[in-house]
């Protein structure tokens, strides 16, 4: 009674929600929810759907003729502003496409503002094109098509990017077709979006493009730029550009960038670069950044290259030593993650750019059984600083890549420092007869260890004995941490009230509100205990805070909302709200 009572109530007040507020939840529904679902709950609702003019289209040869059937009964044309057509290159079977126009004529669209063609045939593409330059009301374009397509088409393509009102335009064609398009003079668009080009084109597009603002490519033909350029032109307007997966050297990179001096974000992704030498180029752009990009607030990066094993591990700590700088500490505040990762295919070293140098077991890095991170934080300009190092295992790929001689044990530590240590584990093994303590002693120092972490999968349930196995062997290890793809399984509370005293500070991933009570009432021995959630809203933790406060324990929120801690122990002085306390996880 209760749960109907609140769908009724939720109805309505929904019905007396302005109408352009309901239009903007409109927005974020498809065309079938709006006009077969939402259009039939009440009389106000088909009204408002009737006159709502922001519809979406979006017509593939994936559907069947019944929904596009439909559409083209319910619809009004010039309520249309989003048009989306996928064909599928070779089928001949069906062309809703074809059908739907059929019934609409193109020319009834006359509120178009976006429009997405995906593999259309030629005629069908002309006619598309041909009905944009009649519009001023046009806006954004996106094709995908890398057929060679006929000169009076291009012309019309031509003429579209030339339109005043156009402002966004993502091409992913032929070079070819890039090169016959007539840029126009004074190109209004400020958003573009290349798939591949080469370096003339590059220039040539920004010759023409005055007001374009953002750019990103995912390929740039660097390979004749000395014979195609003669010299630098300086083009003032860009400022973002996004590289993605670029292959070009540094220099030539260099190159690119001094043609953008008025750049204020960047974003770039290098997965191969050529050499080592290369990546150390890299680490010395302090000077290049403050003479050829003096405007540059956003400097966001994911560059990485293949090394020998165990080589060149000196000249990684002198790439570090690089970003230490007060240019990237203190004047940009661009802190570095790196990552030195060892798989079936050798080993990499990867820089990230990182807001805080803050490695968090759980992120997205490249996957490897073997990798070791350092980064660069705020309190790295002190002098004579050392690096400290996490290491990540998967104890049970390391073995079968020895086993099958894709890695071999080194004589000594490949780095010293590694204070904090997370173990990938896909199940439980065990670890005294397995002789992964073993293997984990010629990996990494014990001694040295200040924190360990277990990274479950979701079928793992938590036992405190394999936790405890672990802490005899590291005496100076008192922060424990458990991450889990899932909710973790068993006696959570149990097994954490039976986790060793040596440890102080326990840390823990994905628990709903209940298990979080269940623990912070069995587990009395710790200092702390953090709790911590992937996703955060000023409300993730209301109900703990409320139960904290009946409870009268002292917590913290971290700014961000995503971790929550709580003291155990009185003799631990702490706030009980600390909202802009660092993140502790």
């Amino acid at each position: 009674m209760e749960n109907s009572l609140l769908v009724v109530q939720s109805s309505s007040s929904l019905l007396t929600f302005p109408t352009e507020i309901l239009h903007r939840i409109l927005d974020q529904l498809n065309i079938q929810d709006i006009l077969f679902s939402f259009r039939y709950v009440c009389t106000r609702f088909y009204s408002i759907t009737k006159i709502y003019n922001r519809l979406t289209i979006e017509i593939s040869d994936h559907q069947n003729e019944t929904p596009a059937y439909r559409l083209y009964r319910m619809i009004s044309p010039e309520n249309v502003t989003s048009l989306i057509l996928r064909k599928i290159y070779g089928n001949t079977k069906s062309n809703n496409i074809e059908w739907f126009f059929s019934f609409v004529n193109i020319y009834q669209f006359t509120r178009l503002c976006y429009v997405y063609l995906e593999s259309m045939d030629e005629n069908g593409f002309r006619m598309i094109i041909r009905h944009l330059t009649t519009l001023s009301t046009f806006r954004s374009l996106k094709i995908f098509d890398r057929r060679i397509l006929k000169n009076d088409t291009i012309i019309l393509l031509s003429m579209v990017i030339a339109l005043p009102s156009l402002r966004k335009l993502d091409l992913d064609i032929s070079s070819r077709i890039l090169d016959q398009i007539s840029w126009p003079n004074d190109g209004k668009f400020r958003e573009l979006k290349l798939k591949k080009c080469s370096y003339k084109q590059w220039c040539h597009i920004f010759y023409h493009s005055p007001n374009l603002r953002i750019i990103s490519t995912e390929d740039i033909d660097m390979s004749n730029i000395n014979k195609t350029i003669p010299s630098i032109i300086i083009y003032q307007q860009l400022i973002s550009l996004t590289l993605n997966d670029i292959l070009f050297s540094i220099d030539q990179l260099e190159i690119l960038l001094t043609s953008h001096p008025s750049l204020v974000y960047f974003n770039l992704t290098a997965k191969n670069i050529s050499s080592f030498q290369s990546l150390r180029c890299f680490s010395q752009w302090e000077y290049f950044i403050r003479e050829k990009l003096p405007q540059l607030k956003n400097f966001h990066f994911k560059i990485s290259t293949q090394m020998s094993y165990y080589q060149d591990l000196r000249g990684i700590q002198s790439i570090i030593a690089a970003f230490r700088t007060s240019f990237w500490l203190e004047h940009k505040r661009w802190y570095v993650i790196f990552q030195y990762v060892i798989n079936d295919e050798g080993s990499r070293l990867i820089l990230y750019s990182s807001i805080d140098g803050h490695v968090d077991f759980g992120q997205n890095f490249q996957k490897g059984f073997i990798s070791y991170f350092t980064s660069t934080t705020k309190n790295d300009d002190k002098p004579n600083i050392q690096n400290m190092w996490n290491a990540l295992f998967n104890l049970t790929d390391v073995k079968q890549a020895i086993s099958f001689r894709h890695f071999k044990i080194p004589k000594h530590y490949l780095f010293d420092n590694i204070i904090r240590l997370g173990l990938d584990i896909d199940w439980y093994e065990d670890w005294q007869r397995s002789g992964s303590f073993e293997l984990l002693s010629k990996l990494i120092s014990f001694s040295q260890l200040k924190e360990v972490w277990f990274l479950l999968s979701c079928k793992q349930t938590l036992q405190a004995s394999k936790i405890n196995t672990i802490l005899e062997k590291a005496p100076n290890v008192h922060t424990f941490g458990i991450k889990n793809n899932g909710s973790l399984r068993g006696n959570i509370d149990k097994e954490c009230a039976a986790i060793s005293s040596q440890i102080e500070h326990l840390i823990i991933h994905s628990l709903d509100t209940d298990a979080m009570k269940l623990i912070l009432e069995r587990v009395e021995h710790l200092a702390k205990i953090t709790f911590i959630c992937n996703w955060s809203s000023s409300t993730t933790w209301i109900k703990m805070i409320t139960w904290l406060r009946e409870k009268e324990k002292k917590f913290s929120v971290t700014s961000d909302h995503r971790s929550l801690q709580v003291w155990l122990k009185e003799n631990i002085g702490k706030s009980s709200e600390d909202e802009n306390m660092n993140r502790i996880d």
